[in-house]
């Protein structure tokens, strides 16, 4: 099916129909027994005829590399084997954010197999930042620690691992973010992001990285007949971990990242994980965890710790099997993401105001937007920067400045097209940035406050021409245009096939065409939503009805028009669709992002 002319939305974007091959979809709707709908949606994400079985069914075991391909992973393997087996004293050194407490929780975890109580340490997001540092190591040397394991961070650590070196302290690193072409001293650099690195999986985050680490340990020991004394590991049973780390660190889940998602997704469900089982009971969870789950009810629990609270609350609540100091932590961290949740708030509506009138001297209007504050807490900024790139659909940079060093921590959101992760690297080689790092879609730095203006024309004097040509071309693609009377429960069920979902399979869009507005309200416990009921004609007048949101409504544009919308005015609306279920009925319900009137 060729594109359609593209249609103008009150969004400004410019909307069209993704293609898709009709033979195709004939052929699979024949081999395969599923819906004409499902079948379209699967020539939209160009599966290939051959591995649709793959895609619909995925398994670890189906596309599971050899991880001794990865460059170092023999050397490392050879350092933990000698380590389980002289019972040295090991420490997981972990980032604060979820794929770095996953991949802690699944190393931890792995090691108690041999007895083996490994010790956790995750920097102080305010007071030591991102990543290690060299008091931190020389600490843990001190108090006996033989092997750091350093996970989701290390790769450009030079100045702390030479003085770890120089201690003694011996260091394997597993990590998945862009280095340079140095790379620190360390016993083992373990990162499919290294630039002279050709292991072909390079979407891996941290704890995929470090999943693949211990497939290779749990080979070794087998091929060495240690497993005559111990029982071999179950590694599929720790796959809810990282299927959770995958999801939050907004890797694509395609390939050998779906199927970790797949499987963890089915892991979790068991709720084996009695620090995951806390968690979801404090979220009153009662349905099958997918990736929204994972994503966006699960992971900001566990990154509430790192952000305004204990900086390793999240790697112990994944880790420990202790029912009472599990359900303390559990209590903690929702404590901690209420907070989050007031911070990010109170600032979002400051940054806002900010941009929207030039204060500081960033603008709305700038290539890059740059918000920046002396009062926000490092913990949210993350956060900022994803709502900011909701709002203005730019790349986004939020700095908040610590008025007593006059330095200032960074963190960045992309937007499709633009890699952010290679911008901060060139920025950091320039001198213009203390450290720094991270990937396409998102990345993090320190600065001195005084250089923040260089900076931000520095990111603009080299991306304001390819950002330009993207919002210029302003195109957004939906999967398919419906009728509310062809949207069906068991067809919204069928979805759940395409499972999980997430970046590289994202969650079906549709264009739901000629719908009338009943009515609309605000909801939620700041009236921060918009509820509305819309229905469509047939030949006998008004008949299907569905249920619609319009989330964060009112930072949105679309709000005022859908107040104002007269009931007799047809509108389509661009959005996914679920099934919400209350009292044991079962109803539609339509995300709204877009409206073309």
């Amino acid at each position: 099916m060729p594109h359609q002319q593209p249609k103008n939305s009150i969004l400004d974007k410019k909307w069209q129909a993704k293609p898709f091959d009709e033979r195709a979809v004939l052929t699979i709707v024949q081999r395969h027994n599923i819906s004409e709908i499902i079948a379209k949606l699967l020539t939209i994400r160009q599966i290939n005829l051959d591995e649709i079985d793959n895609f619909l069914n995925p398994k670890i075991k189906n596309i599971l590399p050899n991880p001794f391909e990865l460059g170092d992973m023999e050397v490392a393997v050879k350092a933990l084997v000698k380590a389980i087996k002289t019972k040295k004293k090991i420490t997981i050194f972990g980032d604060y954010d979820v794929d770095g407490a996953t991949s802690v929780a699944l190393l931890v975890r792995y090691l108690k197999n041999f007895q083996i109580e490994a010790e956790i340490y995750i920097p102080d997001r305010i007071l030591e930042g991102y990543g290690p540092n060299s008091q931190a190591l020389l600490n843990l040397k001190k108090n006996g620690t033989d092997l750091v394991i350093m996970v989701d961070c290390g790769t450009v650590a030079f100045e702390p691992l030479q003085t770890a070196k120089k201690a003694g302290l011996e260091i394997v690193v597993i990590d998945h973010h862009l280095g340079v072409i140095e790379k620190p001293e360390a016993i083992a650099i373990i990162n499919p992001n290294l630039l002279n690195e050709k292991f072909p999986h390079k979407n891996l985050c941290a704890v995929g990285v470090a999943f693949l680490f211990i497939v290779a340990i749990n080979k070794t020991l087998r091929e060495e007949n240690f497993f005559i004394n111990f029982s071999e590991p179950n590694l599929l049973e720790m796959m809810d971990l990282v299927a959770l780390g995958t999801v939050c660190d907004v890797m694509p889940l395609t390939g050998l990242n779906r199927a970790f998602v797949a499987t963890g997704l089915k892991v979790l469900q068991q709720r084996k994980n009695v620090g995951l089982r806390a968690i979801c009971d404090n979220a009153n969870l009662s349905n099958s965890p997918n990736s929204y789950t994972l994503g966006f009810v699960i992971g900001p629990r566990i990154n509430a710790g790192g952000r305004v609270g204990n900086s390793s609350l999240g790697a112990k609540i994944l880790s420990s099997d202790d029912e009472l100091e599990v359900f303390e932590i559990a209590q903690k961290l929702d404590l901690h993401n209420q907070e989050r949740k007031n911070l990010e708030a109170q600032a979002l509506t400051q940054a806002i105001e900010n941009l929207e009138n030039a204060k500081n001297n960033f603008s709305k209007n700038d290539a890059i937007i740059f918000a920046v504050s002396d009062n926000w807490h490092q913990g949210i900024i993350g956060i900022m920067a994803s709502r900011l790139k909701e709002v203005y659909n730019k790349p986004v940079a939020v700095l908040t400045i610590d008025k007593k060093t006059s330095k200032a921590k960074g963190s960045c959101r992309s937007i499709t097209g633009i890699d952010f992760g290679k911008e901060i690297l060139k920025a950091r080689l320039e001198g213009l940035l203390l450290e720094g790092g991270g990937h396409a879609m998102a990345g993090g730095f320190s600065i001195e406050s005084a250089k923040i203006k260089d900076l931000h024309h520095f990111f603009c004097k080299n991306l304001a021409t390819k950002i330009d040509k993207i919002l210029q071309e302003n195109l957004y693609e939906y999967d398919l245009a419906l009728d509310l009377e062809q949207l069906k429960i068991d067809l919204i069920k069928e979805l759940a096939n395409l499972e999980p979902f997430g970046v590289g399979n994202p969650r079906p869009r549709f264009m739901l065409r000629n719908l009338y507005k009943i009515r609309a309200n605000f909801v939620g416990k700041d009236q921060e939503h918009l509820s509305l009921l819309l229905t469509s004609k047939n030949t006998l007048g008004f008949a299907n009805q569905i249920q619609a949101v319009l989330f964060r409504a009112k930072q949105s544009k679309l709000t005022p028009i859908l107040l104002e919308l007269k009931n007799s005015q047809p509108i389509s609306a661009i959005g996914t669709i679920e099934i919400n279920s209350w009292m044991g009925v079962e109803k539609l319900s339509l995300n709204i992002e877009d409206l073309i009137l």
